[in-house]
């Protein structure tokens, strides 16, 4: 087995080799349908010989860890997480759409990490506190519940996970959303994802550059 952290060989006997040689064909035919770039490629075709599934599938993460485009999608993801501020976004959708559109940008930043290059979950949080500033109904949440957990006598700290942040902001979002759909046309109500994720272009870019 290879070591995703360092590249290095760990020695490793399967206790099925049956299994284990049937699950070797299976994920190389999957790494063949998806691997669609020319590097991504190459690489498949070096190994077709050996159907060595795990060399096929470390290479192309170290190469696409290493590129110039890998290293500026996860940049340019990190900046909108931590500058696109609610109240400044001149987003045109819902507060839940929005609220949306950042965990799906953490979502696409988390998945370009290593596991030790990965946001915890108290920065996650801090970033989209901090960007639900100056949204009246939605920037004390975080506040309110550490106030609650407190008069309720629970010992600190008061730890919330980001999943638990995001439910109770789309739960506070919702009846706002709903008064100000009243006096919305549907297509006015629609998300707008480039206010946080970029534009389309920006993306085909990236995927000519790879």
């Amino acid at each position: 087995m290879i070591d995703p952290a360092n590249g290095e060989l760990i020695p490793h006997e399967p206790d099925d080799q049956g299994l284990d040689k049937l699950q070797h064909t299976w994920f190389f035919k999957v790494l063949t349908d998806i691997c669609q770039t020319p590097v991504a490629k190459k690489i498949v075709n070096q190994n077709r010989d050996t159907i060595n599934a795990r060399q096929v599938w470390h290479e192309p993460c170290e190469h696409y860890q290493n590129s110039a485009s890998f290293k500026m999608r996860s940049q340019e993801l990190l900046w909108h997480a931590h500058t696109a501020q609610l109240a400044n976004s001149n987003h045109r959708g819902t507060c839940q759409s929005w609220v949306t559109c950042f965990t799906e940008t953490i979502r696409q930043h988390q998945a370009l990490q290593t596991e030790e290059n990965k946001l915890s979950d108290q920065m996650c949080i801090d970033f989209l506190n901090n960007l639900m500033r100056g949204t009246t109904h939605l920037e004390g949440i975080l506040d309110t519940y550490y106030t609650a957990r407190k008069a309720a006598g629970t010992p600190g700290p008061f730890n919330i996970a980001f999943k638990e942040y995001v439910e109770r902001l789309v739960q506070a979002a919702q009846p706002h959303d709903a008064s100000l759909g009243q006096n919305r046309g549907r297509g006015s109500r629609s998300a707008n994802f480039h206010s946080i994720l970029g534009d389309e272009s920006d993306e085909e870019e990236d995927s000519d550059n790879e």
